[in-house]
């Protein structure tokens, strides 16, 4: 089976590119596995805020729906995993822009 590729946030653990050094944080594309190697002309480097990480889900389903997505009103939009973080804000994002909304969930319990 394929991983998923997409866009994230991640940790630096090992480079040798000068830009970046171990605990660098990063967000630009990314294969969803526990490691990954990517090539850094793809690579945004997150300089250190009072920002928490977590608002970067908000930025990441921001730029998915908007930039690459972009769906016009009327059309549909499906959110895997839309009881997830950046789920959540794209099914949002879709409803406010007048698209018909279908998401999934990994379980039952996620169901509302």
């Amino acid at each position: 089976m394929q991983a998923l590729s997409g866009h994230g946030v991640a940790r630096v653990l090992d480079s040798k590119h000068p830009n970046y050094k171990e605990g660098d944080f990063v967000c630009g594309p990314a294969v969803w596995e526990e490691y990954n190697l990517v090539e850094e002309p793809n690579l945004t480097k997150i300089h250190h805020t009072d920002v928490q990480l977590s608002y970067y889900t908000g930025i990441l389903a921001y730029a998915g729906f908007y930039e690459i997505c972009s769906p016009k009103k009327g059309e549909y939009v499906f959110v895997s995993s839309a009881f997830g973080a950046i789920g959540q804000l794209v099914g949002q994002f879709a409803k406010l822009t007048g698209c018909y909304v279908v998401g999934s969930a990994e379980s039952q319990e996620k169901v509302f």
